[in-house]
């Protein structure tokens, strides 16, 4: 396939990826080169907080890779899962509330795409105790500013730390004709890395956010999602691509 319906996914894969097949049923070629790399951290934190599930009044969890260390803490605390499955969660997205219906949680705000617009959602609820917020050593602060601001108790544990791939060399592969950047991180690594000039493709963003630090950036970009979902990349990616002059 030419190299103006090919299409590189800044992400790790899932197996089988949701985002490569709506690209291809798009009529793309599409990979995926995952930008960064994940470790998990306080572990032993994180159990002590779940052992306690009456000292919360529900959770926020904001990505994947948070569920999956939740999800490993669960597995030494199998006694205090239904205690937790009786509060609310919060989510930012389908792919993290498809994470935790896998573990047996009911989640709120998937569909509201950043964590501004969650913090919003949490915000018509009335909670008697803390919440206990699961998230990345590169949260935003848009959430946690929210809460504060409007008298949301939570407590903020840190379970994953995200680094820059130091083996990313972008140079080595051939230029395709889209990159979709799913998160500011992936921004800065894809920018360090500096293998591919970004005024040489087009360019696309799961979301606002995304979008925002890829113009920081001076970046133009083509395309944002309207939500973060498979379906909604690929409309954006083919949408735009039908609306630009063909590639030379």
């Amino acid at each position: 396939m030419s190299r103006d319906r090919s299409v590189v996914l800044f992400r790790s894969r899932d197996e089988p990826d949701p985002y490569e097949e709506a690209l291809r049923e798009a009529g793309f070629a599409c990979s995926s080169i995952p930008v960064l790399r994940f470790e998990f951290v306080h572990e032993e934190e994180l159990r002590h907080a779940l052992e306690h599930p009456r000292n919360h009044g529900g959770l926020i969890v904001t990505s994947p890779r948070a569920v999956e260390a939740m999800a490993k803490a669960m597995t030494w605390l199998p006694t205090e899962n239904v205690s937790w499955h009786a509060r609310p969660v919060f989510v930012v997205g389908p792919s993290t509330a498809s994470e935790l219906r896998q573990i047996g949680f009911e989640p709120i705000g998937e569909e509201s795409g950043s964590a501004a617009v969650l913090a919003q959602t949490i915000l018509h609820h009335q909670f008697e105790k803390p919440l206990l917020y699961l998230c990345g050593s590169r949260r935003r602060d848009e959430l946690p500013t929210c809460l504060r601001e409007n008298n949301i108790d939570f407590i903020e544990l840190c379970v994953y730390r995200s680094m820059e791939r130091a083996d990313l060399a972008l140079s080595s592969q051939p230029v395709p004709y889209w990159v979709v950047f799913f998160s500011p991180s992936g921004v800065e690594a894809v920018q360090r890395d500096a293998g591919w000039d970004l005024r040489d493709v087009r360019v696309a963003a799961i979301g606002s956010t995304t979008a925002d630090a890829l113009r920081s950036t001076g970046v133009e970009v083509h395309a944002i999602a309207s939500e973060p979902t498979p379906e909604a990349v690929a409309h954006a990616v083919a949408t735009s691509d039908s609306a630009l002059p063909s590639p030379a």
